[in-house]
């Protein structure tokens, strides 16, 4: 269990730990013979305040530097400030929850309890009673909501190590989009500092002797704009004193000025389409060179091309449909030198088949389009299921179909059916599936008439043709008439009668047809036409229809044998 000790046994036990931890106010604002101490989380990280203060506190760092050193200032009894490196103070946010190293003063915000814990670690307590937490244990975010002491709430307290009287600065570096800018910190030396000069080479410890401004840096912080992006350069800073002299090196930065390339893929029409952006720093750029691979990051050193690209977009033409491809770009500089490759994109070139399906008479259509890009194709395999996205690995044809239209013909009726096509290509390989077509098969349906009879005989079934009312079907000036519903309902399709205007109204698939009584006029989708016979009301009243014409406007084939007085109608 943790163990909270009053601050004066606190106190004790961290002088003889860690020494001279107390600080007084009247050291506390500049002396330089300052302690400073360093807060190390669970996971290692350090606390810090970034840029010195005046931002956020982190739990990120895995190295100390000036901004990883704070100062802890006696405030009363049971409280002690912690100040960073520029002289900001360590900060509860009114509601509690987080911590800023940004005040200047000291307030109830800036107030803390640091209580040792049984394992020799120590707890930050706020004036709000939270305690300071560094979440997972360090490496992210610092929170100050915590109500209890656990791992991420604990602490190592180190000591500084370092000469007070130290000349040496801390050098830090960002390389930004076209430049790169140096911050370090301020040379504690009993010399008067009047400047920093700032050293740059290309090769580690390989520094010029000439600084790379004509005078010295007033402030701690300079942008070096005249840099080549993807070299690396090696830095160091020293102070320059009043009298001329130069202080001790600072500790060396890489840094690269990267070129930060986007590249991005898209199959086109004839080919892959790469296209990337510019880089902001581009001067020293001549032109591009893609590299293409079949596996990730297994790049060819040769390009795809024998000159520099000049653009910001190349088709690649020289590809293989339904394979994937990984690409990266890479500057190419004046002097002839590459820059740091883009970032790898994957692609496939898929060419594009629309599979349509639908029943016919005899069984099921299937038609699709010729991929644009087919020079490699040899022909195509369909597969088939009963159910959505259960296709057999076994095509239904021995072979490759040569066209762009089969009719499968080995299934059966008023089934649902589930189809998918690939390519075949000459290597023998084979595409990627189309997307799932699916149709109920519906052979269609074979209906036999005779003149004089009241039944007729669909798919071999007998059925009444005015069910209950013993209508026949007769000739009438050379024409076959009868009651048209039960025919046109066998055939799938709707009748209305409207009495006030003695019309009928057909309905099948997608025709329609109307006719009117004692009218030869009749509208066929929209378009007049004319019979040759009128329909009529039978002496029994029942409403005759002209058979052939209305037969054939549904697309219908209509056989008729003479001898037998017989027609046969095929619906589709």
């Amino acid at each position: 269990m943790k163990k909270i000790k009053g601050f004066t046994s606190y106190l004790l036990v961290l002088l003889l730990t860690v020494s001279s931890l107390m600080v007084f106010p009247g050291y506390a604002y500049g002396s330089s013979s300052v302690d400073k101490f360093s807060f190390k989380t669970l996971e290692g990280y350090y606390l810090c305040a970034e840029d010195g203060g005046g931002g956020v506190l982190t739990a990120d760092r895995t190295e100390v530097g000036p901004w990883e050193k704070f100062e802890i200032v006696y405030i009363s009894k049971e409280y002690v400030a912690i100040k960073s490196d520029e002289g900001y103070y360590l900060s509860a946010s009114d509601d509690e929850k987080s911590l800023n190293v940004e005040g200047t003063e000291i307030g109830k915000r800036q107030n803390f309890k640091l209580i040792e814990l049984d394992n020799k670690k120590f707890a930050l307590k706020t004036y709000y009673d939270k305690y300071v937490c560094a979440e997972n244990g360090g490496g992210g975010n610092v929170v100050a909501d915590r109500t209890k002491v656990g791992e991420w709430e604990s602490f190592e307290l180190i000591k500084s190590q370092e000469s007070n009287v130290e000349d040496k600065c801390t050098l830090t570096a960002k390389a930004g989009d076209k430049d790169v800018n140096f911050t370090w910190t301020k040379a504690v030396s009993t010399k008067k500092v009047l400047g920093y000069n700032l050293y740059r080479g290309t090769s580690p410890g390989k520094q010029s002797d000439t600084p790379i401004t004509d005078f010295p840096i007033e402030g701690t912080s300079y942008t070096d704009k005249n840099i080549k992006a993807d070299t690396k350069y090696y830095y160091v800073v020293k102070p320059v004193y009043q009298d001329k002299t130069l202080g001790s090196a600072s500790n060396e930065v890489e840094v690269m000025l990267k070129s930060n390339i986007s590249l991005s893929a898209k199959a086109v029409y004839d080919g892959i389409n790469l296209s990337w952006d510019k880089p902001k720093y581009s001067s020293e750029i001549s032109g591009y060179n893609l590299y293409r691979a079949t596996r990730s990051g297994k790049q060819s050193d040769t390009p795809i091309t024998d000159f520099p690209i000049e653009g910001t977009s190349y088709t690649d033409k020289n590809i293989k449909a339904d394979t994937k491809y990984y690409y990266v770009v890479k500057p190419v500089y004046k002097d002839k030198t590459l820059g740091t490759a883009s970032n790898e994109v994957e692609v496939m070139f898929r060419p594009t088949i629309s599979l349509s399906a639908e029943a016919v008479y005899d069984g099921i259509k299937l038609s699709w389009d010729k991929p644009k890009y087919s020079s490699e194709i040899a022909g195509y395999y369909i597969y088939r299921a009963t159910r959505s996205g259960k296709q057999s690995d076994t095509p239904i044809t021995d072979f490759p179909i040569d066209g762009t239209s089969y009719t499968d013909k080995n299934i059966d009726n008023n089934q649902t059916y589930y189809y998918i096509l690939r390519v075949v290509y000459k290597d023998k390989t084979l595409g990627e599936p189309t997307a799932e077509v699916s149709v109920k098969s519906n052979f269609g349906k074979t209906i036999v008439l005779q003149v004089g009879s009241k039944y007729m005989y669909v798919n071999g079934k007998k059925i009444e043709i005015d069910p209950g009312k013993g209508t026949e079907v007769v000739i009438k000036n050379g024409r076959t008439f009868l009651p048209i519903r039960a025919l046109i309902e066998n055939m799938g399709g709707e009748v209305e009668w409207s009495q006030w205007d003695q019309k009928v109204s057909l309905y099948l698939n997608k025709h329609k047809i109307y006719l009117w009584i004692g009218n030869k006029t009749a509208k066929v989708d929209g378009i007049n036409k004319e019979t040759d016979v009128e329909p009529y009301i039978s002496d029994s009243y029942r409403t005759m229809l002209p058979l052939r014409f209305i037969t054939e406007n549904f697309d219908c084939e209509v056989e008729w044998d003479g001898t037998t007085k017989q027609v046969t109608i095929k619906t589709n």
